[in-house]
């Protein structure tokens, strides 16, 4: 009983991680019709940068909390400015090109941000994680010891979703960008900066991803391509919610997160959570319409 709610526990931290990884690539998707195959390279990149701080530039007299603050910081503004530079550079000049070009091009940039990244911190070289709160700390609920980061890691997955629901109900940027993303063309005819509305989702998706990026690394062998490889779990999570529903992409990200989890109970492969996500995907892809993703696209 005490292993399976270890287990729970195991699951439900990285259920939330990928329900944060999906926000992401919902928000842009659903405001400016790409489907972002680059999302896991986007959050790689910056966590990277963020990783970079945390070990590179910590100074030895500084109190442990300034690095993660620091690493954290940097992560995010790198994030953000690298959303704002590729909606400018090269999503804004295809906005009325067909989905699957935008899509193509997408997977572009995750491989030039996989070669990047794997110049500058080398490819399949294991990394140290960073940890949001002191690894030792731990609680203990039922008997069971609840390590910090994973109580982080839900909270923190909890809030965003929260946040950006109440961002796109109750906010007039919000109410702008779910104009944007029911009808381009009749938003922009009552005056919604539509330009605008794209570089803010791509920055909002950006750091989403960098978020989902850094609280993940203590739980996966952290190297540019394990991060990559994030979009699988994110895109399963997003798929679930038909990349539309906020509620329902949080509710697919904590499940996926279970369903990877509670086998590896029997069975020990490293490569089985990720057959589990793409079987997900299958069967998502199955059971709905295609049209049903292609009017949200819209």
């Amino acid at each position: 009983m005490a292993a399976l709610a270890a287990y729970t526990i195991i699951g439900l931290s990285l259920g939330g991680i990928f329900s944060l990884a999906a926000l992401g690539i919902v928000l842009i998707y659903r405001t400016t019709g790409v489907l972002n195959f680059a999302h896991g390279a986007m959050g790689m990149f910056s966590t990277f940068v963020a990783w970079q701080v945390f070990y590179g530039w910590s100074h030895p007299f500084w109190p442990g909390w300034i690095s993660t603050l620091l690493a954290v910081i940097a992560g995010l503004v790198f994030a953000a400015l690298m959303g704002l530079f590729l909606e400018f550079a090269i999503f804004r000049w295809v906005r009325t090109r067909d989905p699957v070009v935008k899509a193509v091009i997408t997977i572009g940039v995750l491989l030039a941000l996989q070669s990047a990244a794997s110049l500058i911190w080398k490819n399949n070289q294991y990394h140290l994680p960073i940890y949001l709160a002191p690894q030792a700390a731990t609680f203990t609920i039922a008997d069971v010891p609840i390590g910090a980061n994973n109580i982080v890691v839900i909270v923190a997955a909890l809030l965003l979703a929260f946040g950006l629901g109440a961002f796109l109900r109750y906010t007039s940027f919000g109410r702008a960008m779910r104009a944007v993303s029911d009808s381009p063309t009749s938003a922009s005819l009552w005056g919604v900066p539509v330009g605008r509305v794209g570089a803010v989702s791509w920055m909002l998706g950006s750091l989403v991803a960098a978020v989902a990026g850094i609280l993940i690394t203590p739980f996966i062998n952290f190297d540019t391509t394990s991060l990559t490889l994030l979009i699988i779990d994110a895109l399963a999570a997003a798929l679930i919610g038909g990349l539309v529903s906020l509620p329902l992409t949080v509710l697919g990200g904590f499940l996926l997160g279970l369903l990877e989890t509670y086998p590896t109970i029997w069975i020990q492969s490293i490569g089985f959570p990720r057959l589990v996500a793409l079987l997900v995907i299958l069967a998502v892809l199955v059971v709905r319409n295609p049209r049903g993703f292609a009017v949200a696209a819209k």
